[in-house]
């Protein structure tokens, strides 16, 4: 196996998708799948966790970096599993909340040195992408070419 199959796992799923519930609270299901998605573009987290950038919405960020969206139905489609995986497991540590339409989150998920650099980026990357699919999921779904 090539080391880059490592890159998301588990452990970093879980961590994204409480970091970025931390910021909005509480997101539908159709948003939550639209976490690891961002998350698996490395660059696209590069620029959201930088200090000096804010997302003002999902349209004028797709408008600006319609780059990063070509293969985003794929990546949507990769992600679908390890999202059920990662909330699952977040549910059964009882660090979110499963409702009928989506997740609260419950207790945050600690965030230390020990966890590495690549969770601190996705946290630093959080409140830009809560942001970023915190507008219409519809527009997002339909601008990104994911078919359901």
């Amino acid at each position: 196996m090539k080391l880059s199959s490592f890159y998301n796992n588990l452990g970093i799923d879980a961590f994204a998708i409480s970091a970025v519930l931390e910021k909005a609270e509480f997101l539908t299901f159709p948003r939550l799948m639209l976490i690891l998605p961002i998350v698996a573009h490395r660059d696209m987290v590069r620029q959201l966790a930088n200090a000096r950038f804010q997302v003002v919405s999902f349209e004028q960020y797709f408008i600006e970096k319609t780059q990063y969206f070509y293969n985003f139905a794929e990546r949507y489609q990769a992600c679908l599993a390890p999202t059920v995986n990662a909330l699952q497991l977040l549910n059964e540590i009882g660090s979110v909340e499963l409702h009928a339409d989506g997740a609260a989150i419950a207790a945050p998920m600690p965030i230390t040195a020990a966890t590495g650099n690549r969770v601190d980026r996705i946290n630093r990357a959080s409140s830009n992408i809560a942001t970023l699919i915190a507008g219409s999921a519809d527009v997002f779904y339909l601008n990104a070419r994911i078919e359901l």
